[in-house]
Order: C-alpha cells, then structure tokens, then sequence
C-alpha cells in the first residue's frame, strides 16, 4: 500500500475531489485515541464525503449514511495531517485515509465500492 501526505493548504481541495471520486462507497470510520483505545463510529454506511471548513482551516468532517436514521458526522476540530493510502497497483482507487489530530487521536476511514 501506498501512502500520500497532504499537505494542509491543499486539504480542502484534495478531500473535495477525494469525496466526489468516492461518494456512496462503503464506508467504516474508526477513531483511536492517544492512548489506543479503538472506537468505531461508522460501520459499512455510504460515504457522503469528507470535508475541510475552509482553506487553511484544520476542521475536517467525516459525513456517511444516505438516510436520516443512519447519518453520522466525526468531527475532527484540530486536523494536523492527512494521508490518502492507496493499494499498490490499483490505479485511482484509495483504500483508507488518515487524519491524525493535535490531541493525538487519529480517524481513519476505510472504504470499498458499493
């Protein structure tokens, strides 16, 4: 697998196409604190996106779920990376993105097609 930092004055663009590219694909979000601890808050729902505030912001939001009783949005308010992993030899597709925050926790969304 390969991986591809962003970096973050082109976050919002990059997660902008990222989300058009990967709309409704099944999506699992799991988020880990810093101390480990694994807790998933979104588990095989359609990926809406996933979005930057603003340039220059390190808000970024994971939306999924394409009906009102299984929407879910993981906030993640101070964003200090994000990395877009890639299978090898799989041209286009992304596989799991990363972002890791100032607190230490990291989300991870993990997707395949629909």
């Amino acid at each position: 697998m390969s991986s591809r930092s962003i970096p973050k004055d082109h976050w919002r663009e990059e997660l902008d196409a990222f989300s058009r590219e990967h709309e409704g694909w099944r999506a699992d979000v799991r988020v880990s604190n810093a101390t480990g601890d694994l807790q998933t808050e979104a588990r095989d729902l359609p990926l809406v996106g996933v979005s930057c505030d603003a340039p220059h912001s390190a808000r970024i939001a994971v939306m999924s779920g394409d009906r009102v009783d299984d929407q879910v949005t993981h906030e993640i308010p101070n964003a200090v990376s994000v990395d877009i992993e890639r299978a090898d030899g799989a041209a286009g597709s992304a596989e799991r993105v990363r972002i890791r925050a100032a607190d230490g926790s990291e989300t991870q969304i993990e997707f395949r097609r629909g």
